[in-house]
């Protein structure tokens, strides 16, 4: 799976779910996604439990901002 299908499949998920949240739109995707895919996206830091964001999920939140309007809440 390349990609821009993740992305697709992202935009896809949270527009019919509606989501608001980075952390809604990654788990609903981490469920749906092969485990192959799912490798390709960040986990929290073992000490702080603090979430950052990879250059995949940044183009994710990215492109879901453009093609839906919703800016996706992360957290800090």
């Amino acid at each position: 799976m390349k990609n821009w299908e993740i992305i697709e499949t992202a935009i896809d998920l949270g527009s019919r779910c509606d989501v608001s949240s980075w952390v809604d739109l990654k788990k609903m995707l981490l469920l749906s996604l092969p485990p192959k895919e799912r490798m390709k996206f960040s986990t929290r830091d073992p000490i702080t439990k603090q979430q950052s964001l990879n250059s995949l999920e940044r183009e994710i939140v990215d492109n879901y901002e453009k093609k839906t309007g919703v800016t996706l809440e992360i957290p800090r």
